[in-house]
């Protein structure tokens, strides 16, 4: 069973609201086969969109707090930041130099997350954030967020002052700890490859050893497990079986669809029946397409023949 079937058997009415911080090109295709089921808040200074029946667009640089800030747009616009680029730094790789030169500099307006949901009122369940160094800055003016309904976060981080005052992947993982966030993976690894007098840019070793210095990657993480527990078992105005249904399907979108069937295990209790065969279905199925692959069901089957 495809996730897209198991989303049509939610009822429409479950909504997981994402609010994707620098947003530029929408959505993460990951979402694509839950898309009835989310609700997206984007934002980006540069994103001149306007809101659509289901997605709200605030053409603002989220930070720490409201005000004003400089937008550096970079040769290559994936690159652009508030922050400006670590050009000393940078000359020692391939490329790099030339990806951040400053090529116009925008005054943006900027605001706190906190401060924008509770002005429109939205709770959200999740967040992307991908700006280019500002990330912890941003995760700082969301704190009661992140105290209030959220329960995932998706954040670019980087593992060296690519920017210049960027807080790296040590402080971010910090901070998400004292909010009762665990990392969960990490994904999209990008390296910077050093210069060099002979042109070596990529060559690999072979045994995964690859050239290159890691620079920056995505780190998912999720409200702990004590914690989520606690909300969906508790009274908590965001707890509850939605919140259950909603970490599990988040939890398959992202590919752990071990995580999403722990969550149904200790759930499963609070869901709808409707609900709990669809899940119990999906995860059947799940199991059994994993053994067909590896020609396991066959030896299986023998097994309980002889039982």
């Amino acid at each position: 069973m495809k996730l897209s079937a198991l989303a049509s058997s939610i009822p429409d009415s479950l909504q997981i609201v994402l609010a994707d911080i620098g947003s530029a090109g929408g959505l993460h295709r990951r979402w694509s086969a839950l898309r009835n089921h989310v609700t997206a808040v984007l934002f980006d200074p540069l994103d001149d969109s306007t809101d659509s029946e289901r997605d709200r667009y605030f053409p603002v640089a989220i930070a720490g707090s409201q005000g004003q800030a400089r937008l550096h747009v970079t040769q290559r616009v994936s690159m652009t930041s508030t922050l400006l680029p670590n050009t000393p730094f940078l000359r020692r790789f391939w490329d790099k130099p030339e990806h951040t030169t400053v090529v116009r500099t925008l005054e943006v307006p900027t605001d706190s997350l906190d401060n924008v949901m509770q002005a429109n009122g939205i709770a959200l369940d999740a967040i992307k954030i991908d700006v280019q160094g500002g990330e912890y800055e941003i995760l700082a003016g969301a704190r009661s967020v992140f105290a209030n309904s959220l329960f995932l976060a998706e954040v670019e981080v980087s593992f060296f002052e690519r920017y210049a005052g960027l807080r790296s992947f040590g402080d971010v993982v910090a901070l998400m700890r004292e909010w009762n966030f665990d990392l969960i993976d990490l994904s999209r690894l990008k390296r910077y490859r050093y210069r060099n007098s002979f042109g070596i840019v990529n060559p690999s070793l072979g045994m995964g050893d690859w050239a290159g210095r890691l620079a920056f990657c995505d780190a998912l993480f999720m409200l702990n497990d004590d914690a989520l527990l606690e909300r969906v078992g508790g009274d908590h105005p965001h707890g509850g079986p939605d919140l259950a249904l909603k970490a599990i399907l988040a939890a398959l979108a992202y590919g752990k669809a071990d995580l999403a069937a722990w969550i149904f295990d200790a759930s499963a209790a609070r869901l709808a029946p409707a609900v709990c065969e669809a899940l119990s279905d999906y995860f059947r199925r799940k199991r059994r397409h994993r053994l067909e692959r590896f020609g396991l069901h066959r030896q299986l089957d023998r097994w309980a023949r002889r039982l």
